[in-house]
């Protein structure tokens, strides 16, 4: 792929999806390819993050614990939370197939945020939204808990 092509496919990420190309595009440049085989491990819950992975061929089984919840294809980027806070991954992803990834680290992030301003808003912007969200989510499953006597209830 090409890096405005790249660009594009990072644009369908919720968190940059209103962030200008040129960002981007330095982002897509400047993230290191890295090649998974089956069964290897591309993130590990519980470990603290330094990148996110954006997943451009293949795909991932993801697990909390031992737990499948779910799986990832070209176009997820994972981790990417964990990557910005400097926190711990949520879950563990393992490549399926051969998975091809383009690894984004923090320090790259910090930089393209550094350089593009506007970027580091959007990307603000879109985390907050999201946050906002979830609260609002769990406001009404404590809402269905608080009335329910019991889980039958649900």
């Amino acid at each position: 792929m090409s890096v405005r092509a790249d660009a594009e496919s990072l644009r369908q990420i919720p968190i940059f999806r209103e962030c200008d190309a040129v960002p981007l595009q330095v982002m897509a440049f400047a993230a290191e390819r890295q090649n998974f085989l089956p069964g290897e491990t591309i993130i590990a819950q519980g470990k603290k993050a330094t990148s996110a992975f954006f997943l451009m061929t293949g795909t991932a089984r993801v697990l909390t614990g031992e737990q499948e919840v779910g799986r990832a294809e070209p176009g997820a980027l994972l981790g990417e939370l964990a990557m910005i806070s400097g926190a711990l991954y949520a879950v563990t992803a393992i490549a399926a197939e051969s998975v091809t990834a383009a690894r984004i680290d923090n320090a790259l992030f910090l930089r393209v945020a550094e350089e593009y301003p506007e970027f580091g808003r959007s990307v603000l912007l879109a985390l907050s939204r999201k946050l906002d969200s979830s609260v609002k989510e769990f406001d009404q499953i404590r809402g269905m808990l608080v009335k329910a006597r019991g889980f039958s209830d649900l």
